[in-house]
């Protein structure tokens, strides 16, 4: 019996699926293609953005270094009075050693009385450098500001913390008249115009929504015009504000702030230079008649027990005026 024969309509349906199929596979390889190529580029920039963090903890652990080489027996100091010094109060501020020296006094501001519920008032909560930390101010249940410090080998995970925190601020270590458990990242008074910017660019890149800043010591770096004039120069170029820790007298802020056309803002308590939580809610009500007499104030103080406790107690008495974050006031 003879094969039917090889119909025109047989030999379009063929070429259709044909057509069909390459399509399907173009479709399909390009799918696959695109897909390789965006994992590639994922994985590019995952690969770069490890090695820029590897870079910048490099970075940090170089400043470190001139501390390494110092004598055992140093090191040991500058443990023993960082464990002495920093959890216990706020003096390592401003006097370390001197024991029974009182926090510096406040700038002098011209009375504007309002009514107790217009106040404001601006708690920071310096150091923070630990998840600990964070835990414990958070259980406080008040709109308190955490200042972290510059991650370092003794506290690594400080930025990485500040990233799950909103309205944070940078305690930014400045050298000290006398203080010798300094940070790693520490500004001098010696230090250039481009090794400012160079730390100031570091601190922006590891905590990139900062906007305010506030000094961790200081007390050599802030009374120096020269030096304050450089980091406030930087700062402002780079849309910070400097939130002056008021750790001396003399402080020179102020002028530089006014040079530049920026409003000084300066700490007006400090809330835990004695132990005790009498002694730091004797502190929180002084805030808070500043706050009223002013219109607003700032007061400072550390995640240490009697400060966190004497906060929860003062629950009352905070509910009388606004507890704002630092852009507020």
């Amino acid at each position: 019996m003879d094969k039917p024969p090889f119909s025109v309509r047989t030999f379009l349906s063929i070429k259709n699926i044909i057509i069909i199929l390459s399509v399907f596979i173009a479709v399909l390889l390009a799918v696959l293609i695109g897909y390789f190529i965006g994992f590639n580029q994922v994985q590019e920039e995952l690969d770069q953005e490890r090695e820029q963090t590897h870079h910048l903890m490099g970075q940090i652990k170089d400043l470190g270094k001139e501390k390494e080489s110092e004598p055992l027996k140093v090191k040991k100091e500058h443990k023993r009075e960082m464990l002495e010094h920093e959890p216990i109060s706020a003096r390592h501020e401003y006097a370390p050693k001197d024991k029974k020296a009182t926090p510096p006094p406040a700038e002098v501001r011209s009375e504007r009385p309002i009514k107790a519920c217009a106040a404001k008032l601006v708690i920071i909560m310096d150091d923070v450098s630990y998840a600990h930390d964070v835990s414990a101010i958070r259980s406080v249940g008040l709109p308190l500001v955490m200042s972290f410090l510059p991650p370092s080998a003794r506290h690594p995970d400080s930025a990485q913390l500040a990233a799950s925190v909103s309205g944070y601020m940078v305690h930014l270590p400045l050298e000290a008249v006398d203080f010798t458990a300094e940070e790693p990242i520490t500004l001098r008074i010696s230090d250039s115009l481009e090794t400012i910017t160079k730390q100031i660019a570091l601190i922006k890149h590891l905590y990139p929504n900062v906007h305010y800043i506030n000094n961790h010591t200081g007390s050599k770096f802030t009374s120096d015009e020269g030096a304050m004039d450089r980091l406030v120069c930087i700062m402002k170029e780079n849309g910070l504000v400097f939130v002056d820790s008021r750790t001396i007298a003399s402080s020179k802020v102020k002028q530089v702030d006014a040079k530049y056309g920026l409003r000084y803002l300066g700490r007006d308590v400090f809330l835990d230079h004695k132990d005790g939580v009498a002694n730091v809610k004797k502190q929180i009500r002084a805030a808070i008649a500043i706050a009223k007499r002013h219109g607003s104030a700032i007061a400072i103080g550390h995640p240490r027990p009697d400060t966190l406790q004497a906060l929860k107690e003062s629950k009352d008495i905070l509910s009388e005026i606004q507890l704002v974050r630092i852009d507020q006031i």
